[in-house]
């Protein structure tokens, strides 16, 4: 039966996506926020939209952390599955945060030992979902400053929220359909960082997955070659304890055969 540290430990079982989790949320609450100020109903639309993409991955995040759990019953009470369930609506973000705090606390982690074990590892995976933040945020930072500069220029072709998002998504990928182009100077500079920012970003992503499927390679010769270690062993010591029994049953014939050759000789000497 899986013990009460267990079921608290499957809930940061993937520190890195937990970190991601985090980080989307934050960036959530953060826009919620934004949506009160008086900012162009452009922006509050992307903004909108970006919240809506992050509840599907509090959504997915809820429904990984449920099927992970051996006990649902235990995961939605004991451990407040149901503020996870809460917080992935928009409006109750603030729940979700809550949660986190309150599985640190009984994990008895500090939020700062989270992140060092995060830092310290440095793996491939968590390379891989910080730059997606990164992507998140730079794409949605992107869309919301193209719209402010070339919405209302006259001669402008990026007049809507559809074509901010085609623009960034062509731009950041460096594709560059040159259907949707920035005719301001603002916007030429928006453009042109985020085609410096898509060479990084997608440059690390390669780098981040070589590295990952170098590593899965690299464990799984290593599996097969303990595993077959480890059934060789096996086979030796089955095969030195039959010997070993054979051994023994030889030497117990042999006694029983000369202790009836002795009692054969005696019973000749006596003439019986």
């Amino acid at each position: 039966m899986t013990n009460t540290s267990d079921k608290n430990d499957l809930n940061f079982i993937n520190p890195n996506w937990s970190a991601f989790v985090l980080l989307v949320l934050v960036l959530s609450m953060f826009n919620s926020w934004a949506l009160l100020l008086p900012l162009p109903q452009d922006a509050k639309t992307v903004l909108t939209i970006v919240n809506v993409a992050v509840s599907f991955i509090l959504w997915a995040d809820f429904i990984y952390l449920l099927r992970q759990s051996p006990d649902k019953h235990y995961f939605m009470v004991k451990q407040h599955g149901w503020m996870v369930l809460l917080g992935s609506l928009p409006l109750f973000r603030f729940v979700r945060l809550g949660w986190f705090w309150l599985m640190l606390r009984k994990n008895g982690r500090s939020f700062r030992e989270f992140l060092s074990h995060i830092v310290i590892k440095r793996s491939a995976e968590g390379t891989l979902l910080s730059i997606s933040f990164m992507v998140i945020v730079i794409f949605q930072t992107a869309v919301v400053s193209i719209l402010y500069f070339e919405e209302a220029t006259p001669d402008g072709n990026i007049t809507s929220v559809s074509d901010a998002f085609w623009w960034a998504f062509s731009t950041v990928t460096t594709v560059g359909y040159g259907d949707r182009v920035p005719v301001t100077n603002e916007g030429r500079i928006v453009a042109a960082l985020l085609m410096a920012v898509g060479i990084a970003l997608f440059s690390v992503i390669t780098g981040s997955l070589a590295q990952w499927f170098r590593g899965h390679q690299a464990e799984q010769p290593r599996h097969v070659v303990n595993k077959e270690i480890s059934n060789a062993d096996t086979i030796a010591a089955i095969w030195q304890l039959i010997e070993t029994q054979e051994n023994a049953h030889q030497q117990s014939i042999a006694e029983l055969k000369k202790r009836l050759a002795d009692l054969e000789a005696n019973l000749e000497r006596d003439g019986v």
